[in-house]
């Protein structure tokens, strides 16, 4: 999936137009991404390496407001840490464990299909599932609090974890059926194009 969407950007860039007026939303980034969330388009450039580290910002701001949102909502105060870096903190070990996966899926050796089929491991990522362990996680979201253990995370953290987790995997999911749309709108596109020729041919 992320292939086929640096193809989309790099056509953004260099697409010539043929005397018809293009489909927008067949031939390039911004077309598939129109209908969808900012969140979305934060997410899918950041992951394209375009304008990381901005993309990234806006993305981890989102996040963590709807770990705050979500905290007020079930009136969650954390004894340990304050409400702020608490919803930091989370974030930050969600979306360093989404966009640095660990190793390659085994079942498509990271291709992400299998005979042409999307591998079911992976979900075509190519990735392996996420393995960073709580503790890791500990560390990674709160470095400068060595009182906090796995243990913790697990039992204060765990929820707003499993929320980001669902909630970046709604993302893809949503991005995934925008390329497929795009897809058949590319392909109607095309089969009116060659039925055009062939009523120019006659």
């Amino acid at each position: 999936m992320l292939e086929q969407f640096v193809w989309l950007n790099a056509r953004t860039a260099s697409l010539k137009s043929s005397g018809i007026t293009p489909l927008l939303d067949v031939t390039d980034l911004c077309g598939v991404l129109a209908n969808l969330p900012e969140q979305h388009s934060w997410y899918i450039y950041a992951m394209i390496e375009q304008r990381r580290a901005y993309n990234m910002e806006l993305l981890h701001k989102y996040f963590q407001s709807l770990v705050l949102q979500e905290m007020r909502t079930r009136k969650f105060k954390s004894k340990l840490v304050k409400p702020g870096d608490f919803a930091y903190g989370i974030t930050k070990a969600v979306l360093n464990e989404h966009f640095h996966p660990r190793g390659k899926c085994k079942s498509c050796q990271a291709i992400g299909k299998i005979s042409g089929v999307t591998c079911t491991v992976c979900k075509g990522s190519g990735r392996a599932a996420p393995t960073h362990s709580w503790a890791e996680k500990v560390k990674y979201g709160f470095p400068l609090r060595k009182d906090l253990s796995r243990k913790w995370y697990q039992q204060s953290c765990g929820h707003y974890d499993q929320l980001l987790t669902s909630a970046l995997a709604q993302i893809q999911i949503d991005l995934a059926d925008a390329l497929a749309r795009v897809k058949r709108q590319a392909r109607e596109y095309q089969r009116q194009e060659e039925n055009g020729n062939l009523f120019d041919e006659l």
